[in-house]
């Protein structure tokens, strides 16, 4: 569906037992299951650091220490998490920001309108790869827990739909759904930052370029210095040594010099010291570096959540806008003869009622003002008897006669007339039979708040899906009779509907 590129060999590896990693290492200290843990994942974890690290290598490499170190020390909480590598992933985007906040480096990431010359079709591909690896992480940021948990497994990590469905609590086809679904709310926020593709060319792309195998033995040394570090409980700047560069240690130290002692830093002017060797930390700054790092996890986090409930927000927002839309439409279209349910006996049934509507309020009128009503004007409108008098036919009210117990006629345009007399001589009767198809409109109209309950019933228990038939209805109706009527309703209008052979 996505595009796998031929010839290439993917490996699928098991997730299903991920939490039994974690519990095993939580509750026996169980290196091997976290070293197995580490290298399942690993490969995630150092791809999206190298997309997010602008490529360095090294500073991927500090990321993914990162990453496994808070693992390890959460290893029981996170064991109750439903999709791991969504867990992973968003670890990743926190450990990358707070390595590049303390190194002081915001580098600006520009995209450029690249011309696209002809080419083969793999020059074209790693084109537009070059063009969505800056920001893809970003984007996959932005979607909603359940759509971002769907793409990782699937364009990250490579799933199949029966697993992804496993990891999600649901079948092969809902995921298959939800993992479209996702993949083109993705596609409509990469349109956003100047990146336009369809969904499959999308998913065909991520999937053949995103995950990159980590350096030899990163697994290995990750393993050992997490599980070494958590079962110390030393902390996170401390574990990280034996990984990071002399010049990351040193920018960190003094990162976190800056934010400890940030009053006297505004207080007096900034002097260079040069210096041959590189500060060691302190217990002290160490603490102030692992709590500027756990607040501004704390902030990305939920920042993370607002930006979940925006998204949200603004879905819920565009899609009340176009009923609203819709209903201004239909509300301003002129209407035809006919219109409430396209028979003459529901036509002439809706004209009486306003008949006699018009009559009850020219008697009330007389009755406080010891006057006839002028027109049926002085009748209509917020102060008046009646709000507002709803045409079906086109029908003119106008000319109405106000005197005491005259009889009400009006005509349509296409020659139906409906009479209302006050003393019930000359009333018009609507005596014809319904036909059939007015019959089942009948059926459905009197089932219909029925139909709506079964309907929200439907959803709430099936993750909002909307039902793939009429039948799958009949198990949610709260009244079964209501349920038997609305297959007689479908029956009836289906039956209506047939022409005869």
């Amino acid at each position: 569906m996505f595009g796998f590129r031929p010839g290439v060999v993917y490996v699928v590896k098991p997730m299903n037992d991920d939490a039994t990693l974690l519990r095993r290492y939580a509750d026996d200290r169980s290196e091997a299951a976290f070293s197995e843990l580490v290298h399942r994942h690993v490969d995630l974890v150092y791809s999206a650091a190298l997309r997010r690290t602008g490529g360095d290598p090294g500073r991927a490499a500090d990321v993914v220490q990162q990453v496994f170190a808070t693992l390890a020390r959460n290893a029981r909480k996170l064991s109750r998490h439903s999709v791991l590598q969504a867990w992973l992933h968003t670890a990743t985007k926190n450990a990358s920001l707070n390595l590049m906040i303390s190194e002081q480096r915001r580098r600006a990431r520009e995209l450029e309108a690249a011309t696209l010359e002809a080419g083969s079709s793999a020059d074209s591909e790693f084109l537009d790869w070059e063009r969505i690896k800056p920001v893809l992480d970003k984007a996959i940021d932005e979607l909603p827990g359940p759509d971002r948990e769907a793409v990782v497994l699937r364009f990250l990590e490579r799933r199949e739909f029966s697993e992804i469905g496993l990891a999600l609590k649901m079948s092969s086809d809902a995921a298959r759904m939800r993992t479209a679904r996702a993949l083109e709310k993705l596609r409509v926020l990469l349109s956003r930052r100047g990146i336009t593709s369809t969904a499959a060319a999308l998913g065909s792309i991520v999937t053949n370029q995103s995950l990159i195998s980590a350096p030899a033995g990163l697994a290995s040394a990750v393993a050992s210095a997490s599980v070494a570090g958590a079962a110390a409980g030393i902390g996170l700047a401390t574990s990280l040594t034996p990984l990071m560069t002399t010049k990351v240690v040193s920018t960190a130290v003094i990162c976190g010099l800056l934010a400890f002692g940030a009053g006297a830093y505004y207080g007096h002017t900034l002097r260079t010291v040069p210096s041959t060797q590189p500060a060691l930390e302190n217990p002290e700054q160490s603490r102030a570096i692992a709590s500027l790092r756990q607040s501004n996890a704390s902030l990305q986090a939920d920042l993370d959540r607002v930006d979940a409930a925006n998204t949200q927000l603004s879905a819920a927002v565009a899609q009340l806008n176009d009923k609203l839309a819709a209903a201004a439409a239909a509300a301003s279209a002129p209407r035809k003869n006919l219109s409430i349910g396209g028979t003459p006996r529901e036509l002439k049934k809706t004209i009486l009622n306003n008949l006699r509507q018009i009559d009850a309020a020219r008697a009330q009128y007389r009755l406080e003002n010891n006057k006839d009503p002028e027109s049926v004007e002085a009748l209509v409108g917020d102060r008046g008897y009646i709000r507002r008098i709803h045409t079906v036919g086109g029908e003119d009210y106008s000319g109405l006669s106000m005197g005491p117990g005259q009889v009400l006629t009006v005509t349509t345009p296409d020659g139906t007339s409906v009479t209302y007399d006050p003393s019930g001589a000359s009333t018009t009767q609507i005596t014809e039979a319904p036909t059939a198809e007015e019959h089942a409109q009948e059926l459905m109209q009197a089932v219909g708040p029925a139909v709506n309950q079964a309907l929200t019933a439907y959803r709430a228990s099936n993750q909002g899906q909307d039902p793939p038939n009429p039948e799958a209805l009949t198990p949610f109706f709260a009244n079964p009779q209501d349920a038997v009527t609305f297959s007689q309703a479908r029956d009836a209008l289906k039956a209506a509907r047939t022409p005869p052979h």
